[in-house]
């Protein structure tokens, strides 16, 4: 803690940050440590997330959210065509304009 930090607490907030590193050196756990010395645990979560805010104590909790990035894969066209003489023709991909027109060309004399 710097002293500008340091200046700009309270008295109660002073007190709650020498409870805050004293539980840190017990190795006790909030609950435990605020049991023995007869307060609620809920007041030192309260204390901690307000020391947290003023930039006193590092922020000590894991970001829940990782930044992902998506990959989009390109779809393959699909093509279906159907003819007047009910016959269809599909395929996907690209196909050069040579080899579409034989294709209907042929499946259009069909019966």
């Amino acid at each position: 803690m710097d002293e500008s930090a340091g200046s700009a607490l309270t008295e109660d907030q002073r007190k709650w940050l020498g409870r805050l590193r004293a539980c840190g050196a017990s190795g006790k756990s909030f609950t435990a440590y605020a049991s023995e010395h007869g307060f609620p645990v809920r007041a030192l979560y309260d204390a901690k997330k307000t020391l947290v805010k003023k930039g006193v104590l590092p922020r000590t909790q894991r970001n829940r959210f990782q930044r992902v990035q998506t990959v989009t894969v390109p779809a393959e066209p699909q093509w279906r065509i159907r003819l007047p003489n009910g016959v269809s023709v599909e395929f996907s991909g690209t196909v050069d304009g040579g080899s579409l027109s034989s294709v209907l060309n042929t499946v259009a004399h069909l019966e």
